[in-house]
């Protein structure tokens, strides 16, 4: 059965990941992580509980260069592997994406999809960067198909926004869990 959940090892360095992960714990720009609700952006813990950095790419950001040019050739290559995204409407990386920072114990707790309610109902995809390899959980779990993704330094994973793949993190008791994310979503032509 497709999935529709593709993965890419080695898409970052070890350099790169680094570069990630000193942004988040460096940057003044930091802070708690929110979640999507039909009241707007909150600070929910026992839903989510991060630290994270939004970088806009209408900034100039070292981390673009990291991020961008990985993320255009992986996403041709998920086109290659998905070709039915040949046959949707043209659609382009969401403008902003986090690097978020989970400490020992902290996590995205709750089951979760990335199209939720009509803010983020242009999502087609979301993308991930593990920027660290952990080993006492860390992964995430898609719950619709019982698939662990394993928590591995520089591995991408891309998959489906849609409810058909909800996910939550797996919650580390011992290690932190770097991540970078963000999306692919319809062009805005209004």
């Amino acid at each position: 059965m497709n999935h529709f959940i593709e993965f890419f090892d080695n898409a970052l360095s070890d350099e790169q990941c680094d570069i990630c992960i000193d942004a988040v714990n460096q940057d003044s720009r930091s802070r708690v992580g929110v979640v999507n609700t039909e009241q707007g952006q909150i600070v929910d813990k026992k839903r989510k509980d991060d630290t994270e950095l939004t970088l806009e790419l209408q900034n100039q950001e070292p981390i673009h260069d990291i991020i961008c040019p990985i993320l255009i050739q992986l996403g041709r290559e998920y086109m290659k592997r998905q070709p039915a995204l040949n046959q949707i409407a043209s659609w382009t990386f969401t403008p902003y994406y986090n690097i978020q920072k989970y400490n020992p114990g902290q996590g995205f707790h709750m089951l979760h999809t990335e199209n939720t309610d009509k803010t983020t109902a242009n999502r087609i995809l979301a993308w991930m960067f593990y920027l660290n390899t952990v080993t006492d959980g860390g992964g995430t779990y898609f719950d619709n198909y019982d698939l662990t993704m394993n928590a591995i330094k520089g591995r991408c994973v891309i998959w489906p926004a849609y409810w058909t793949h909800f996910h939550k993190g797996i919650v580390s008791k011992t290690e932190t869990k770097y991540i970078a994310t963000g999306w692919i979503s319809y062009i805005d032509k209004t």
